[in-house]
């Protein structure tokens, strides 16, 4: 978790691009946090997955292949369903960044 919240500052810092990091297995230890319990995942497991699939070196079919959609859309059930709103926005976010 806190290697997750250091590339997260490295990266809004720009002190590490992210196609430095675009590596599966790195991508998939990020979206783990989906796979897990998910009332333990936090603000900057979502924040670094935003930016990491916003990011326009990101390959869709290495998220496809991580069937990080379906993390994703498990997450958001979750958090609707305990009414987490300030949460549902950050989830939002990389939804966008999913589609887009």
């Amino acid at each position: 978790m806190c290697a997750q919240k250091l590339l997260l500052v490295l990266i809004e810092f720009d002190l590490t691009k992210i196609s430095e990091i675009l590596q599966p297995k790195t991508i998939s230890h990020c979206f783990r946090f989906s796979l897990c319990d998910l009332s333990c995942a936090n603000v900057n497991d979502v924040e670094l997955c935003v930016a990491l699939a916003s990011a326009p070196e990101m390959d869709p079919k290495l998220l496809s292949q991580l069937k990080v959609v379906r993390q994703i859309g498990n997450l958001l059930e979750f958090e609707h369903a305990k009414n987490m709103e300030d949460f549902l926005k950050l989830m939002l976010g990389l939804c966008k960044a999913l589609l887009l």
